[in-house]
């Protein structure tokens, strides 16, 4: 089923994921399911005496009493293509779950409730991101504004299998929101797009047309976009790029022509779900 599912905690960045899940959802047509999961604590302290916890009907009942009205006070009239479900279990494990039952993306806040202040990334946004097999939208809570319409949308391509996968979900987004595409390549001196040409620095031109090869999809399907071709390490050019034109999203692969194959995440991808300064959408290698 097409769908959005969106993690919820009560935290800022789970406001804002919210919040941006609602956006997209609205002008692609898709609805959101918000889900809340919980589990009892695996160590308490408990004062001397008989103390019991409550009843998971009890937990539940107050967290969807919680979660409808932080709806109806972040929302207003736009919760209303939203669906709200309080579940049990380990967060990632519940949002997992959720992708496989049926999800076009899933949108996640960048850190919630639990873990350590000093990182920059939680552990359940994390996980997500490396096993999901769907897109994940991660959303950072100090964004100082989330959008009411999706208005830009950045893609960066390399010329990979998971590229392809990230330009097609891009191309797909775009053409169901009307937002502006602009299709951005980047390479460094000795880049493995560069070798084929043998030069010994980016020689834009060929970077440029080699993005429009890349693009010939989105030609065919008349979907209408930029390209551009971009000298430095993809890490900083990209959302460089995309602060640039305000983008509201910037999508990748989840793995490029990085060299190292065994990691879950390549470490473009790895390095903007921390670092980008607006909402990054990672395509996984199966979507």
């Amino acid at each position: 089923m097409d769908r959005v599912v969106v993690g919820l905690d009560g935290s800022a960045a789970s406001t804002a994921a919210l919040r941006w899940a609602v956006t997209v959802g609205e002008q692609a047509g898709w609805p959101v399911r918000a889900l809340w999961a919980w589990k009892y604590p695996a160590t308490a302290i408990l004062p001397v005496g008989p103390s019991t916890l409550p009843s998971a009907e009890e937990v539940e009942r107050t967290l969807g009493d919680q979660g409808r009205t932080l709806l109806d006070e972040t929302l207003g009239d736009r919760a209303r293509i939203v669906t709200l479900q309080v579940a049990r279990g380990p967060a990632a494990t519940v949002l997992l779950r959720a992708v496989e039952e049926g999800a076009r993306m899933v949108v996640v806040g960048s850190r919630g409730l639990g873990g350590f202040e000093g990182m920059l990334l939680g552990s359940v946004s994390r996980h997500v991101a490396e096993h999901a097999t769907c897109p994940v939208t991660v959303v950072h809570g100090g964004l100082p504004d989330v959008p009411e319409r999706l208005e830009r949308i950045v893609v960066g391509i390399d010329g990979s299998e998971g590229a392809q996968r990230a330009l097609r979900f891009a191309g797909d987004l775009a053409a169901r929101t009307g937002a502006n595409l602009l299709v951005a390549g980047a390479a460094s001196p000795g880049d493995l797009v560069q070798r084929e040409h043998d030069l010994p620095h980016v020689d834009l031109e060929v970077q440029r047309e080699l993005l429009w090869g890349w693009t010939a999809s989105l030609r065919e399907a008349g979907i209408e976009h930029d390209i551009a071709a971009l000298e430095g390490d993809a890490r900083i050019v990209l959302p460089d790029l995309a602060s640039e034109h305000e983008a509201d999203v910037l999508i990748v692969g989840s793995r490029g022509l990085g060299p190292v194959g065994k990691l879950l995440l390549g470490s473009v991808a790895a390095s903007l779900i921390r670092h980008a300064g607006m909402p990054v959408t990672i395509v996984p290698s199966g979507a």
